[in-house]
């Protein structure tokens, strides 16, 4: 059988020779076979490249979103021990502001005789801070919020008794015996019946007397049988009168603090020996300063 061919005529530019070229047919076939295998091996490998493309593309996607998650983390961890640290420096602070409240002496006697001051109910107690504390940090930002809350009225309570009790003479302005009590006693003088509107409390001549508590003096200088007497006015209608006294160590208008001296004992006025008169009025009217002293002297 005789053989097939292709004959392929080539025409050079600007020539009128023509170049002719036979192909068998088997060698197209076999050339044609090549080519659409050459395509499909291309095609292929474009869609492998594509798909490691893709793969490319989604490995750097989620290598910067593993970045962002270890960032997000750490700030989630240094947020979570800064609340931490802030929780347990609010739970310090109220233990101290609740100890203070609590265990206070003065307050104590207050409260117990006209009722200044609340109960544990008004301020956090122990057990309300002692819970599990989260390491979600939106739990450690609701219980920090909770504290700082409860402190800050905790706080509020403590300056308003704390002020309180800096103005309340609640300390014995000189020690000694008691030479005489508040109330009816014999007069030293006459011997009849007298109403004493204070405490004499008998000391050595020149022993140092103090402030009973924060105040303004609204008068120091010589009254009747008070001697040398200095006043002082500690607000809320509170005056104590400190009587009898050798010398005077304030002058008038002169704001003083609990514990600053004020005087010496002596015996001006009228008096049978050294000793101090100290008298507490209530919007001017005597009461017993016992009410406002604590119990040793």
């Amino acid at each position: 059988m005789p053989k097939k061919f292709y004959t392929l005529i080539v025409v050079p530019n600007a020539s009128s020779r023509l170049h002719k070229l036979r192909i068998p047919v088997q060698v197209m076939y076999i050339l044609a076979a090549i080519g659409i295998f050459s395509f499909f091996v291309t095609v292929g490998m474009g869609l492998k490249y594509a798909s490691m493309a893709f793969k490319v593309a989604d490995y750097n996607t989620l290598q910067a979103e593993n970045g962002e998650l270890k960032v997000e983390k750490k700030n989630l961890e240094v947020s979570t021990k800064l609340l931490s640290t802030k929780l347990n420096a609010l739970e310090s602070l109220s233990q101290k502001l609740t100890a203070i409240l609590e265990n206070d002496e003065v307050l104590k006697k207050q409260r117990g005789k006209n009722g200044i001051g609340g109960s544990k109910k008004d301020y956090p107690t122990s057990d309300f801070l002692r819970g599990e504390v989260s390491p979600d940090v939106e739990s450690l930002k609701s219980r920090t919020a909770d504290l700082e809350n409860s402190l800050s009225l905790l706080e509020q309570k403590a300056a308003q008794r704390a002020s309180r009790v800096r103005y309340t003479p609640n300390i014995w302005p000189v020690r000694g015996r008691l030479a005489s009590h508040f109330g009816g006693r014999v007069d030293p003088f006459t011997g009849g019946t007298d109403v004493h509107l204070g405490l004499d409390i008998a000391g050595g001549f020149g022993t140092a007397v103090h402030a009973p508590a924060d105040g303004v003096v609204i008068f120091a200088g010589r009254k009747s049988d008070y001697g040398n007497l200095v006043i002082i006015d500690h607000g809320n209608g509170v005056t104590t009168r400190l009587g009898h006294l050798s010398l005077i160590r304030v002058r008038l208008a002169r704001t003083v603090t609990k514990g600053e001296i004020v005087g010496n004992i002596g015996m001006s006025g009228r008096t049978t020996g050294p000793h101090l008169h100290y008298e507490v009025r209530l919007n001017d009217r005597p009461v017993n300063p016992r009410a406002f002293l604590p119990s040793d002297n």
